[in-house]
């Protein structure tokens, strides 16, 4: 078992379970059983050589040269991964002190095994190894790489940038750093993982748990919240669309309101799990006050007029957005 470690001094272990369950849903390379002459043929030095000169070249940074010993993989391309790109293979993250095995077969397919160091960590893989094109190609080589738990902020992944939502990509054998950025509501961290051998394939799962929260998270919620009360006051009928106060009018009558807030309650997020990840839930301090005043017309149909002070709770939930924070309030 492997240890991660963030930059907030929390310390990650990557459970078998975890792992295997990503391993399930991360990049799994599919295996077509190789014609039985082709492979016996590829069960010999070619074999051993083509996954000798593929982490020969993973050493040297050379991913363009790697990519020519993997295995065609029916419906994925793999210039379309911007991990399998030099960019990704940073010195200090290339498979090291590699050692690769003889040529063996299992039920007419042939494999080689490997072992090399990922960050001071011993991996061993094992990978397959068929005819194709007229050469050796490697399969089941890549490395399923799940991130779990980004919650909108921006990844990247051996410094190449990733986007802002989790991730489930093929990686090179070797070593991860996975940088989660600083956004308006959680701040940001930085571990680092490896592979390992779950369900039959090698994954390196980076779950980063629950966040936490900034130090201004709090000030820029409660200015979201104010915002969105102040759109609510500019309402002119009774019961203000996804707003938490309303005017209830004898016998529904129509209504016309002109609305203030007489008093801002403090507002205060806090992240909440889910089945499925994390929420930011909002609460208040129950202070919260607005003020109405207009004519209305009650069961009778009569007009009338009135004014008053309705009390109002605020809850619901926030998320980032860019650079920012949107609310949204709980009716």
């Amino acid at each position: 078992m492997s240890l991660v470690a963030g930059t907030r001094g929390r310390v990650f272990a990557i459970s078998a379970a975890v792992v295997a369950v990503l391993g399930v849903v991360a990049i799994v390379i599919a295996v077509t059983r190789p014609d039985a002459k082709s492979d016996q043929a590829a069960a010999g030095p070619g074999a051993q050589s083509a996954v000798r000169s593929f982490f020969a070249a993973l050493s040297a940074g050379d991913a363009r040269t790697a990519l020519t010993y993997v295995a065609q993989i029916p419906g994925f391309d793999p210039a379309t991964d911007p991990l399998l790109t030099d960019a990704a293979l940073g010195p200090d993250r290339r498979p090291a002190a590699v050692q690769v095995g003889s040529a063996r077969q299992v039920t007419g397919l042939t494999f080689v095994d490997v072992t090399y160091q990922a960050r001071d960590t011993a991996v061993q893989q094992t990978v397959g190894v068929t005819r194709e094109g007229g050469g050796y190609r490697l399969r089941d080589v890549l490395v399923g790489l799940a991130v779990t738990g980004v919650q909108g902020r921006p990844v990247s992944v051996n410094g190449v940038e990733m986007g802002t939502d989790d991730l489930n990509v093929g990686v090179f054998p070797g070593s991860y750093e996975v940088s989660i950025a600083e956004n308006a509501l959680f701040e940001g961290e930085t571990l680092t993982v490896v592979p390992q051998v779950a369900l039959g394939g090698v994954t390196a799962a980076a779950n980063l748990g629950a966040p936490e929260m900034t130090a201004n998270a709090t000030a820029a919620v409660q200015r979201e919240v104010r915002r969105a009360l102040d759109k609510c006051a500019t309402a002119t009928g009774a019961k203000p669309p996804g707003c938490p106060f309303w005017l209830d009018i004898p016998g529904g009558g129509a209504a016309n309101v002109k609305w203030s807030i007489k008093k801002y309650p403090a507002v205060t997020p806090k992240v909440t799990p889910l089945a499925d990840g994390f929420t930011v839930s909002l609460s208040d301090d129950g202070r919260g006050v607005a003020h109405w005043t207009g004519t209305f017309v009650d069961k009778t149909g009569h007009s009338r007029f009135g004014s008053g002070d309705i009390p109002f709770d605020v809850a619901g939930s926030a998320k980032p957005v860019g650079t920012g924070v949107t609310v949204s309030l709980t009716t």
